[in-house]
């Protein structure tokens, strides 16, 4: 009888033959497990049976050398798509390593040669380790191409590097020492915008200003950050904040507002602190609100937003200069989303009310501080508690500036008496309506006064309601947004809720809504 194991024991032998034996004659693998089908069937007793037997064995050994085939091809095409993911990545690699290198165009420069020499480091076919490698050539393009030698500019970091120093040393003539990297720092800030400034009043030169929480970082962080805060990417829904945070925690907010608020200054100074000389102002969206008629002292603001993040408090998981920084930048988004609705003095205020409207908060609500009779409560009458102390302490610091530095932060110092009154009034109010106590009410007032209106039909008030309701909206928006970003908003506001039903428990206070851990969440 015929053994159906056969075939595969052929194939398996034949398999062993071609690779010792025939492999130098590519003899194929078919050819010989035919011949040896052939010699296996033949038996001396029945030498003439075999031609019957032959044809079924043939079948057989067809069907498993095709299934076998079959998995071959398999193979090579799980190695064909690996490949192509490798090259996919290799490819995005390329794009960032072109994308840092147009950060540095070579200007005049009298180190061409080191700057042609470090561009054919830098080349994609180059031999490069990987990105601290090219980020270092980077650092030393920069330092080449930058200026004369009085003014050149050489990053902290680079005077890490042995190699580094050799470079700059045997192209350049310059030895990096400790005293340099200290005086050069001081003197590029100064001749980077000595240009822009001309014809400009000093108003707009604050705005033209780089911050130095954004100069002291490093150049990869710089590039990132430049790329984050554009104001194209700024707009966007879900745009992620913790991104900025990674980078720098400390100065999220700041970023964000200086970014938005000092827009398309900001954006243009962050380009010349990376050495784009070829961008244009004129070539980059922004508010502008250096251009109002109110004068705004931007150094100043930004001196003001600075002391503002620093009175957020930081232990908050949720209610903190982060969420701020996410605020902004949401109000942002849905500013640009109602189209050309608001004016440019509007939109300034909704912004900075934004940027201080939950500052100084104790991570505690309002039912919080009127059930325990807190000293903000007894301070406000009970009455928006939280938000009444927000917009007090903004206008405080504000006005007051720094007690213990004595720095001047009023930064509408020169818009007249009636106009600095409106503004005030403005913010404030835009604080008070994040109480989420007045959320139904104003969401009922909204519909009412907008339902069947064109944007024609809506007056001035009726405007500033709904800017004060988008910044409403921001503040809850953490859902609305995609992942991670609902989910680490989620758990941070969990976090904040269960550390206030802790503290009411300890106090034999009834515990608020959400704020009790040991209720099961579905």
């Amino acid at each position: 009888m015929f053994n159906p194991a056969l075939p595969q024991v052929v194939l398996l032998q034949a398999d062993v033959v071609t690779r010792t034996i025939f492999a130098p004659a590519k003899i194929p693998l078919l050819v010989i497990a035919h011949v040896m089908m052939m010699i296996t069937m033949i038996q001396p007793s029945s030498w003439g049976q075999w031609r019957v037997r032959l044809p079924s064995c043939w079948v057989s050994f067809f069907l498993l050398y095709r299934r076998k085939q079959k998995n071959i091809i398999k193979m090579h095409q799980s190695t064909i798509e690996r490949n192509i993911d490798l090259l996919q990545r290799r490819e995005e690699q390329l794009k960032r390593k072109e994308a840092e290198l147009e950060v540095f165009q070579l200007g005049t420069s009298k180190f061409g040669d080191a700057v042609n020499f470090i561009d054919s480091l830098l080349k994609p076919e180059s031999p490069l380790a990987g990105p601290r490698e090219v980020e270092n050539l980077l650092l030393v393009k920069r330092c080449l191409i930058k200026g004369n030698d009085k003014s050149i500019h050489i990053p902290g970091n680079l005077n890490k590097n042995p190699g580094n120093r050799y470079i700059m040393k045997e192209f350049a003539g310059i030895s990096i020492s400790s005293d340099t990297l200290a005086s050069a720092t001081a003197s590029v800030s100064t001749r980077n915008f000595k240009a822009i400034s001309l014809g400009r009043s000093r108003h707009e030169d604050g705005a033209l200003n780089c911050l130095p929480e954004f100069a002291r970082l490093d150049l990869s962080q710089q590039i990132s950050l430049f790329e984050l805060l554009s104001f194209s990417k700024l707009r966007e829904w879900d745009f992620n904040v913790f991104d900025i945070s990674a980078i720098d925690e400390e100065n999220t907010l700041l970023f964000v507002a200086w970014a938005i608020i000092g827009s398309p200054y900001s954006q243009f100074a962050m380009a010349k602190q990376l050495g784009q000389s070829n961008l244009q102002l004129s070539h980059l969206e922004g508010y502008s609100f250096a251009d109002l008629d109110m004068k705004i002292e931007f150094g100043t603001l930004f001196s003001y937003l600075r002391a503002i993040q620093k009175d957020y408090n930081p232990s908050n998981p949720y209610h903190n200069a982060i969420h701020a920084a996410d605020v902004v930048q949401t109000l942002h988004s849905l500013i640009h989303m109602a189209g050309n609705l608001f004016d440019a003095e509007e939109i300034f205020s909704i912004l900075v009310a934004s940027a201080v409207h939950d500052v100084k908060h104790p991570g505690m609500n309002n039912a919080f501080q009127t059930n325990t009779f807190s000293t903000l409560a007894l301070i406000h009458n009970d009455a928006a508690v939280l938000e009444s102390e927000h917009s007090y302490h903004a206008y405080k610091l504000m006005i007051q500036g720094l007690s213990d530095e004595g720095d001047n932060l009023n930064f509408l110092c020169h818009v007249t008496t009636p106009k600095f009154a409106e503004i005030r009034k403005r913010i404030i109010e835009a604080v008070l309506h994040t109480d989420m106590s007045k959320h139904f009410s104003t969401v009922a007032s909204i519909k009412n006064q907008t339902v069947g209106k064109t944007l024609d039909e809506m007056d001035r008030k009726l405007r500033w309601g709904i800017l004060m309701y988008m910044l409403h909206l921001a503040d809850i928006s953490n859902p609305a947004k995609g992942s991670p970003m609902f989910q680490l908003w989620t758990d941070r506001c969990l976090d904040e809720f269960f550390a206030q039903g802790d503290n009411e428990r300890k106090l034999g206070l009834p515990i608020s809504p959400n704020c009790d851990r040991n209720e099961c969440w579905e």
